[in-house]
């Protein structure tokens, strides 16, 4: 048996598993991550790519500008369609972006709009990105994780099979960021909670040249809703011919052995037109919406779909996963240096209700597309036919209320709220008070100054570069935020801090520092009489008033450090 050590074993390559790679190796703490897989994965999976999870890999070194490069033509994913057939007739169509508010809100509330991305191209990104950094070596492929026991001098001891190869391997911390089927849940002896099928579907992974077909129709979705061949085209990207075919079955249905040709034959029907592709691949899964009844047993921690699983109507899941593990590995690294372990504490706490909030909201994006399928159903039998949707198209009014259902799904294709709204209480931050809630916080985000909140995004000029505020966020301390250009109180509290091994530093915002806000943006969300402590992961600490400032800086950050 072949024995490794390690500060901590990563089980699962896929988006969290390698950004807990990158950030543990920002910090400079070891890690190994084992996946079972032989290699990333080959097919789309995810492809919605949030503002939130752009800004952390802006804060690892992966330019968004560089993952958008790789993505379908934003112009051709503004559409989500309701049609007939693929190539056949528009039923209704729901256009991203036509509120001029909610674009101006898009482009000024982070500096890294969402965008759309293939999970499995996203991921060849992040491996690249810690290959470069950390070592491609650092991602052990087809080493299968087959459970741990506690070693008796604290930490763990995993065994791992590659091939015919055993290894045994040592480490402080485990994280599970294994999947659906997670086996670290399973060994921690945690139970998903929530429904477990949904609804039942197979998915057909195809090539094929429609760009000039669907010249004019371009979108990101198109839902086909004759009962025939109900289900959804997912669009990854149309110039390259990458598309998803996703039909919902029985749950009755073999899903171990799946009708290939039957399959096949759904499809061509669905596309409306006998063209040319390639099925690459068929699968079968099944929708839930489960949250994990536990997310951290001492030093196992679980992440992403390891501990929640969402319905995929709204694109969150990965999204929810990437900012678990940014709200994780900070943590690790402050222990590791010397901060109380209590602060490990938090992690569910914080990141359970917003898995919780997010699978609601998804399910009930899920339920509320049965608004559209009801104005569709012309007779009412509860059955959608080729006659129900022709003598929709027919009625002026039946295509009215169409519209209207669809307009009424605007929450499933704007989420931006519960991405950049999250807002922690508890240990991890000192509360002062609740953020600001708008009518529609699943979709608009208020952004606010409130211990907890992520810190609002503002552009600023750095020695005339642009930035935004998001990045003079370091991930290895503390930082005290302050617009005061001399204050020898909190200079004397941050040197201080800093002599007792506390991670922290100072940022000063001003003229005189080299920094200067852009526009008017800057003074609306930050109250010059505010000095702000930052966590690493970009959330407010706590908020003391600038004329208190030493004293209230050092009591928030010993009681976080201390936990007293």
């Amino acid at each position: 048996m072949t024995s490794v050590n390690t500060t901590v074993l990563i089980v699962g390559g896929g988006p969290a598993g390698l950004l807990s790679g990158m950030l543990l190796d920002q910090l400079g703490i070891d890690f190994v991550i084992v996946e079972r897989h032989a290699d990333l994965h080959q097919a789309p999976q995810a492809h919605v790519i949030s503002s939130r999870s752009l800004e952390i890999c802006r804060a690892v070194g992966i330019d968004d500008a560089s993952i958008r490069a790789l993505g379908p033509d934003p112009m051709q994913t503004r559409a989500v369609r309701w049609v007939d057939r693929l190539l056949g007739r528009d039923l209704g169509v729901f256009t991203l972006g036509s509120d001029p508010g909610e674009v101006h809100r898009m482009l000024t509330q982070s500096p890294t709009p969402t965008t759309n991305l293939s999970q499995d191209q996203f991921e060849q990104v992040l491996f690249g990105r810690l290959a470069e950094t950390a070592g491609a070596e650092k991602v052990r492929f087809g080493h299968r994780w087959e459970g741990f026991k506690e070693s008796p001098g604290g930490g763990y001891v995993s065994t791992v099979v590659a091939g015919d190869e055993t290894l045994s391997i040592s480490s402080k911390y485990l994280i599970g960021a294994d999947g659906a089927g997670s086996r670290v849940r399973k060994a921690c002896g945690f139970d998903m909670v929530g429904p477990d099928n949904i609804q039942t579907f197979v998915t057909v992974h195809f090539k094929a040249d429609l760009g000039e077909s669907l010249q004019g129709r371009e979108g990101l979705l198109y839902w086909v809703m004759d009962e025939q061949v109900d289900g959804v085209f997912i669009a990854h990207d149309i110039d390259r011919g990458n598309w998803i075919f996703m039909k919902t079955v029985d749950e009755t249905e073999n899903l171990e052995k799946l009708d290939e040709a039957r399959f096949a034959g759904l499809l061509r029907e669905a596309i409306g037109a006998d063209v040319p592709h390639e099925v690459l691949s068929l699968n079968s899964w099944r929708m839930t919406s489960q949250i994990s009844s536990g997310y951290r047993k001492d030093g196992v921690f679980l992440v992403g779909d390891a501990a929640h699983r969402f319905p995929p109507t709204g694109g969150i899941g990965m999204n929810t996963g990437f900012q678990d593990v940014h709200n994780l590995i900070w943590k690790i690294g402050m222990v590791e240096g010397g901060m109380d372990a209590g602060i490990f504490d938090t992690y569910e706490p914080e990141r359970k209700p917003v898995a919780q909030t997010n699978s609601e909201q998804s399910f009930h994006n899920a339920r509320k597309m049965m608004e559209v399928a009801v104005q569709l159903d012309a007779n009412g039998d509860g059955k959608i036919t080729a006659d129900d949707l022709t003598a929709v198209l027919a009625d002026d009014s039946r295509q009215a209320a169409v519209q209207q259902a669809i307009d009424a799904q605007a929450a499933h294709f704007n989420m931006a709220g519960l991405d950049l709204g999250v807002c922690y209480s508890g240990r991890g931050v000192i509360e002062d008070g609740a953020p600001p809630v708008s009518e529609n916080p699943v979709s608009v985000y208020l952004p606010s100054t409130t211990p907890g909140a992520r810190l609002p995004h503002a552009p600023l000029e750095r020695d005339g570069a642009p930035i935004s505020t998001l990045d003079l966020v370091p991930y290895d301390r503390f930082l005290v935020w302050t617009q005061s250009d001399a204050d020898d109180g909190l200079n004397a509290v941050v040197a201080e801090l800093t002599q007792q091994g506390v991670p922290v530093s100072l940022q000063r915002l001003s003229e005189q520092a080299g920094i200067q806000p852009v526009d008017d943006s800057f003074a609306a969300l930050f109250p010059s009489n505010e000095v702000l402590v930052l966590r690493p992961d970009g959330h407010i600490a706590a908020r003391v008033p600038a004329n208190q400032a030493a004293e209230g800086v050092a009591r928030a950050i010993g009681q976080l450090w201390s936990g007293a």
